[in-house]
């Protein structure tokens, strides 16, 4: 909870300042409850702590364990912000769709997939599916080009018969061909869109990745 909270307010202009005030407070409690059990020295045994407290001579111990001191913290400048950047702003979300490097049509695209859900999907599912064209800038994973609106599949790792869930890490976003190439168990289907796509190498290596986590056979 210490660590966190560091963490979220380290940006803050005043925070070693108001930090040390906190410590008082803690430093008069821990003082008038625990009194014999505090000690100033002792052996801190998880790495982390010891590499970001251990030169702290306000670390305290209690039954040989460390107590973190809140009030080693300093403040920190929150460099990746620029001040044009605001979401209630026409010129600040053009700054943020700037940085997202996504062309219009990406974006276009983004919001018809907003609005054109099925309600046979999960909220799970389609706020992830959104989230994975975004974070794949539009592309197909397998084939690396920009896919329009009708060309996206949302393809399930592991399937939902083999227990496979809505979650993020068990989505991928394909082209439709590539979709149905994971899923084909006909050799005919399979020559048919291997045809179709020219793959490289490389990329029927991702297919075959897939299709082992479908329960298929490699191509």
């Amino acid at each position: 909870m210490v660590e966190g909270f560091q963490n979220y307010f380290c940006f803050a202009t005043c925070i070693s300042i108001d930090c040390r005030k906190i410590q008082r407070r803690i430093d008069t409690v821990v003082k008038s409850r625990l009194r014999q059990r505090v000690k100033r020295t002792g052996i801190i045994e998880n790495k982390h702590i010891k590499e970001r407290y251990g030169k702290s001579k306000q670390i305290r111990f209690v039954n040989d364990k460390p107590i973190i001191p809140i009030s080693y913290v300093k403040a920190k400048n929150s460099m990746y912000k620029k001040r044009g950047i605001c979401k209630y702003t026409e010129s600040g979300r053009a700054e943020i769709h700037k940085n997202l490097k996504f062309d219009d049509y990406v974006l276009w695209v983004m919001e018809q997939m907003l609005y054109g859900y099925k309600s046979t999907d999960s909220i799970e599912f389609t706020d992830n599916k959104i989230s994975l064209y975004a974070s794949q800038y539009g592309k197909c994973a397998v084939l690396g080009i920009v896919l329009d609106y009708d060309e996206i599949h949302c393809h399930h790792k592991t399937p939902k018969q083999f227990g496979g869930k809505d979650n993020y890490q068990n989505l991928v976003v394909l082209h439709n061909d590539i979709h149905k190439l994971i899923h084909a168990v006909n050799q005919a289907t399979i020559d048919k869109y291997l045809s179709k796509l020219n793959l490289n190498q490389k990329q029927i290596k991702k297919i075959n990745s897939l299709r082992k986590m479908a329960h298929n056979k490699s191509i």
